[in-house]
């Protein structure tokens, strides 16, 4: 329930659009005769200059405009930036009412701020993101990393309390594109994967578009919702990135001296301000990658795993199922399961009749209607036939197997019985005929004849194969050889199951159709369908090697027809 939560949340959100207008200060005070830089933003098309309020002894001087424009997946936003330069000459606290200006045709209104003018040897409070630094060390900064001066990306698990995922999977992931504030990027591809460890599901098409700070410096953020799977257990490297054409500020262009034109506002703090406003830009096509987290890939347990778990991962239940109430043994009816939730809806197989014994299933067809953008919750629809092998009234219910990744074990959810009445007699399933195994010569013992020498006063010097003796007892031989095959041929083909098969059917086909010509002399036509459908059973199960009480109408249709070919009906 959780992850779906996660999910909703992510499809409200891609559907959600940031504020209208925002004002923002670089710093919450200054030293009188000072001033701090006011921003205002405002996101829309037909935008009018805003109306600047009036408040006394407070100055708000216009310090230039920008728009930029934005193509992301084809959707163009547009943001329009006010700058403005406030202060005063008396300490004190002052609150800046909000701006009113019109977007579209509509009037929208910038929050309030405050900001507290310090007396006028006051040092110079920092801006935000800056911290205080000793005399001297002004040019002391960081070095950039080169890399990521363009932007770079994140990489995620949506679910905060859990840092792993389950082989089959999918698991929600939040994919970040941080992007310098003042830069002007336009993004040239979707997300790619670039490892081969996880597969990437179901990218939203909208990004969300919001202003964070991250270590200190702020970034216009684009944000994605999608999910990540494996099928393999393990650590591997979420390897992500997107093209896109970024232009940014050139720090290294000489600066260009303003004139001085004597008012309060001349402070040197205000160079930084107008240079900003005239510094060129560098356009450069990049990629964005992200800095390979590795995310951890857990197997699934074996303890506890039902026998029809079918390798669904997620948090589901039963929407609705429909059962027919009557039913006849051999006939088939149709079954309709509606299962929701949230996961991997891939991997979900149809729901099993139980008991199972009392039933003969068919597979059918099912539909998938996603519930977000990145089809992670939604429901699925099972349709298929069940024929009954048993009659009488008996109850019946539907179950299913998943694991829960939350809860981390697998769950078996089973609909209430169901009373239902099934008409006719039971189908009893009989084993096919096999052919018996053949049976293996003996094997002789490997033996050398003993050998005599026995000693004679006289013998013949005539060969023994030109003896007539020889000659009748091989001639004997080969006549006990061939009768011997010959009787052999004739017990094999009367021990044939497949031709006693033959012999049994041919009878039953003559007994049948003979009950069916009576049919037709006496004028009986539900005799006469009887027995045409039992003839059809027996040449059936002979050509199928089922037994033909066991051919339905529902296996009949399940059958390629090309089988017929082989022999008449």
């Amino acid at each position: 329930m959780k992850v779906w939560l996660i999910f909703l949340v992510m499809g409200m959100l891609s559907f959600s659009h940031a504020a209208d207008i925002e004002a923002q200060l670089d710093r919450d005070s200054v030293p009188a005769g000072n001033g701090a830089v006011l921003t205002l933003r405002i996101a829309g098309r037909n935008v009018d200059r805003p109306q600047v309020p009036e408040i006394e002894n407070f100055i708000i001087k216009p310090n230039g405009q920008s728009q930029q424009i934005q193509q992301i997946n084809g959707a163009v936003s547009a943001i329009t930036t006010f700058s403005y330069v406030v202060g005063s000459q008396t300490p004190g606290d002052y609150e800046i009412p909000g701006f009113e200006v019109t977007v579209n045709g509509e009037k929208v209104t910038s929050q309030p701020l405050k900001l507290k003018v310090l007396d006028a040897g006051a040092p110079q409070p920092p801006s935000r993101g800056q911290t205080n630094q000793e005399p001297g060390e002004e040019d002391k900064k960081e070095p950039e990393d080169e890399s990521k001066r363009f932007g770079f990306l994140t990489v995620e698990l949506a679910d905060n309390e859990r840092q792993h995922a389950f082989v089959g999977e999918i698991a929600p992931v939040r994919i970040r594109a941080w992007l310098p504030a003042d830069s002007q990027a336009q993004l040239r591809s979707g997300i790619q994967p670039e490892g081969k460890g996880f597969t990437l599901h179901n990218v939203s098409n909208q990004p969300q578009q919001t202003r964070e700070v991250k270590d200190g410096k702020q970034y216009l953020v684009v944000t994605w919702f999608g999910g990540i799977s494996a099928t393999k257990a393990g650590k591997y490297p979420a390897s992500l990135s997107v093209n896109a054409k970024v232009a940014v500020r050139d720090t290294s262009a000489p600066k260009r001296q303003r004139r001085r034109t004597g008012s309060p506002f001349d402070d040197p703090f205000f160079d930084d301000v107008f240079d900003q406003m005239n510094v060129p830009m560098i356009e450069k096509d990049v990629t964005l990658k992200s800095d390979d987290q590795e995310i951890e890939v857990r197997p699934l347990p074996t303890e506890g795993r039902p026998e029809n778990f079918s390798g669904a991962v997620g948090e589901f239940n039963f929407d609705g199922v429909q059962i027919p109430n009557s039913w006849k043994t051999g006939e088939p009816q149709q079954i309709s399961a509606r299962i929701s939730g949230s996961g991997n809806f891939a991997l979900l197989d149809a729901p099993q009749l139980s008991p199972p014994d009392r039933w003969k299933t068919y597979s059918g067809k099912e539909q998938f209607q996603a519930g977000d953008q990145t089809s992670f919750s939604g429901n699925k629809t099972f349709q298929f036939s069940a024929v009954p092998k048993k009659g009488g009234q008996q109850d019946v219910a539907l179950s299913f197997s998943y694991f829960d990744p939350s809860a981390e074990k697998y769950k078996t959810l089973t609909t209430s019985p169901q009373k239902i009445e099934v008409a006719g007699n039971d189908v009893v399933d009989e084993e096919p005929v096999t052919a018996p195994a053949p049976k293996q010569p003996e094997k002789k013992p490997d033996m050398i004849a003993a050998q005599y020498l026995k000693l004679s006063g006289r013998g013949s010097l005539v060969p023994l194969v030109s003896k007539p003796l020889f000659s009748q007892l091989l001639g004997f031989s080969a006549i006990l050889a061939l009768s011997g095959g010959i009787f052999a041929w004739l017990r094999r083909r009367r021990d044939d199951p497949k031709r006693r098969s033959r012999e049994a059917l041919e009878k039953a086909m003559q007994e049948t159709l003979g009950a069916a010509r009576k049919c037709i002399a006496v004028r009986d036509a539900p005799g006469f369908f009887s027995a045409a459908r039992l003839a059809l059973q027996h040449r059936l199960g002979a050509l199928w090697n089922q037994p033909p009480q066991a051919i339905t109408l529902a296996e009949v249709h399940a059958r390629d027809f090309r089988s017929f070919s082989r022999g008449p009906l």
